[in-house]
């Protein structure tokens, strides 16, 4: 299995990824993106049921992309032009903020079943750790009440304590990635003040929560799995 992951992750979460069993993909930026996430893949692509949606120049760059379904996103370097693929799929149900969400995606996943649920969080992907069809994990108050609404259970966790240089903080959604097993933390969950309970949630949901390293948890822009 594939490990698509910011060419800015450090050698320490790299060589993790690899001691894993992955096949670690370092992204490299799109040039249209904001320089400090261009190169995250919860802004570059969206997997969903299997089918990879990704940039149409960016796709044809980039190792394993070549089978994506390929789409103009228009990237800018000012939100909200640069989160058309920043969208959360949760089993059937879909949250992104339908104002900035790329229509094209979004009548896509219609198209095969999904329930759109509108949040005012445009980095809705970013701000969202997938624990399975059924969990999420969030700090974001918008995206935590939506999926309660909707029957998901929701942990919701201290908005911040995240690092993303140069803005004041990142999200959990960037900070991790979930295979069927395992959810990987870019870093440690240790320095979060709701690490444990972090850790509690994923373990409740038969999840292993792996840290790929012992540096505070930084958002990459998540680790895409394939």
């Amino acid at each position: 299995m594939r490990a698509y992951i910011s060419e800015n992750a450090s050698k320490k979460i790299i060589s993790a990824l690899a001691l894993e069993g992955f096949s670690v993909v370092l992204l490299p930026p799109h040039g249209r993106l904001p320089s400090p996430v261009s190169s995250h893949a919860d802004m570059l692509a969206l997997l969903a049921d299997g089918t990879l949606f990704t940039d149409a120049e960016y796709g044809a760059n980039v190792e394993g992309f070549e089978s994506a379904s390929r789409i103009e996103c228009n990237f800018g370097k000012k939100y909200p032009s640069d989160v058309p693929l920043n969208i959360a799929v949760v089993g059937r149900h879909v949250f992104c903020n339908t104002k900035t969400a790329s229509v094209k995606v979004i009548a896509c996943l219609e198209k095969i079943g999904k329930t759109i649920h509108h949040v005012n969080q445009g980095y809705a992907h970013c701000s969202t750790l997938i624990l399975s069809d059924r969990a999420i994990i969030t700090a974001d108050s918008g995206i935590y009440s939506t999926a309660t609404e909707a029957g998901l259970d929701a942990l919701k966790i201290a908005e911040g304590h995240i690092s993303l240089p140069p803005y004041s903080y990142g999200f959990i959604g960037g900070a991790s990635g979930a295979t069927d097993s395992a959810i990987y933390f870019c870093g440690s969950l240790t320095h979060h003040p709701d690490g444990e309970k972090i850790r509690d949630f994923c373990a409740q949901y038969g999840k292993n929560a792996v840290e790929l390293s012992e540096d505070p948890l930084t958002d990459l822009g998540g680790i895409l799995f394939v």
